[in-house]
């Protein structure tokens, strides 16, 4: 199974008076956060990520419009489409993702477990392919 699952957020209020999504690590989220990010704007026929991590975990959340995330772990793949506010996709380490269909008004919010470490990236997907072959 791919180090990677999809979950739905706790949310609070009413159709009434609107919602409120709580993003807090004890009760909430699988990962204590470090970093936080948003991307926005990117071309419907762009890809984005193209890229594993050594040891960060992130949550991802589309926060307005839609997209779609590869994930794929040297062995098996899964897509999943992030259209929901009130959903979040999780992805471990040594998992390699690409963003893509990406609607004009996405907006995809990025918690991650750990700061920014460009030793952390794994950005060649033929190095990629030999590290998870070793693991």
């Amino acid at each position: 199974m791919v180090n990677s699952y999809k979950f739905k957020l706790n949310v609070k209020g009413s159709k009434e008076y609107g919602f409120l999504v709580p993003l807090e690590c004890r009760d909430n989220l699988p990962i204590e956060v470090n970093r936080i990010f948003y991307i926005y704007n990117v071309p419907g026929e762009s890809k984005r990520g193209a890229h594993a991590y050594k040891n960060t975990k992130q949550v991802l959340i589309c926060i307005s419009g839609s997209l779609k995330i590869k994930c794929f772990d040297g062995y098996k793949e899964e897509v999943y489409e992030l259209n929901k506010p009130d959903e979040a996709l999780y992805i471990g380490p040594h998992v390699w993702r690409t963003s893509f269909e990406h609607s004009p008004d996405a907006v995809l919010l990025v918690l991650s477990s750990l700061e920014y470490n460009e030793e952390d990236y794994i950005r060649d997907y033929d190095k990629y392919m030999e590290v998870v072959s070793c693991t």
